[in-house]
């Protein structure tokens, strides 16, 4: 039985994104390396991404194609089973790998029976609407973040309003970029 985690990059004060939904505050960390070394094992675990319409797209103009090359996670990113919830996409290609299934129903129960069958882990990755419902729903076994050097005062948060819950600390990395690495289990 594999676990549902949330991965987000977050500011310090915990948005996913600023007010306009743009992500330019990742540039402040200028060298990914040490961390896309400790991602890449990270995804040993990982069976099934999971991503929302939005996210889905984004990644899709990316991840699977050239640009994507030099990126070190990108051959296992791009290896996993995906699973996109939209109510609006008919389809979901993925470059040259196998497209990506799509759901249009319950995010978390979907992602639960996924995980129950799967081999290794499910990972939802971005997609702030999607954690959000299952979040709410009590739907996520652990939350993973790569937590940026900067703040941004206002924009998408994380978690959702009036979310609460015990953390365990699962494993924590601070990186000479000033990106910090943490992993917690929902109790």
């Amino acid at each position: 039985m594999g676990r549902i985690l949330v991965q987000q990059l977050v500011t310090l004060d915990g948005f996913a994104a600023d007010s306009a939904g743009n992500l330019d505050f990742f540039e402040s960390v200028t060298d990914w390396n040490e961390a896309d070394a400790d991602q890449l094992r990270s995804l040993d675990s990982i069976s099934v991404m999971a991503l929302g319409s939005t996210t889905y797209r984004m990644f899709a103009s990316y991840w699977p194609t050239g640009q994507s090359r030099d990126e070190l996670i990108a051959d296992k990113l791009n290896s996993l089973d995906k699973v996109v919830f939209s109510r609006s996409l008919d389809k979901a290609p993925w470059g040259n790998h196998p497209p990506a299934t799509i759901v249009a129903g319950d995010a978390t129960a979907t992602l639960r029976a996924i995980a129950d069958d799967a081999t290794g882990d499910v990972i939802v990755w971005g997609s702030p609407s999607l954690a959000d419902q299952l979040f709410r729903e009590g739907g996520v076994d652990e939350v993973w973040l790569q937590i940026c050097p900067v703040l941004l005062g206002e924009g998408t948060r994380l978690f959702p309003d009036g979310f609460a819950s015990q953390l365990a600390l699962l494993e924590s990395t601070a990186y000479d970029s000033g990106l910090l690495r943490a992993s917690y289990a929902l109790v």
